[in-house]
């Protein structure tokens, strides 16, 4: 079997554990491909200067400051993502 997947421009990616290391690494190597980024992890602060820096090199990312072991952080999460 085959499998299709969209480009990565063609794409929302939510990528958890975003402020560091190969959450990080994920993040960046995305936003070059064109991937719209949804970027999460409990690191907000550190979460929004990487969402700054991947739209200020014409990249597009919203950051959203959660814990994953928490479900409303997941549910907002989830609802930014759609959004």
């Amino acid at each position: 079997m085959t499998i299709k997947l969209k480009p990565l421009k063609d794409q929302v990616m939510v990528i958890t554990g975003a402020s560091s290391g190969i959450g990080l690494a994920t993040a960046l190597a995305a936003a070059e491909k064109g991937a719209r980024l949804v970027l999460a992890a409990r690191n907000e602060q550190g979460l929004q200067e990487i969402a700054q820096e991947i739209n200020d090199k014409g990249g597009q990312a919203i950051a959203v400051g959660a814990d994953v072991a928490r479900q409303q952080d997941i549910q907002r999460i989830a609802d930014a993502a759609l959004s």
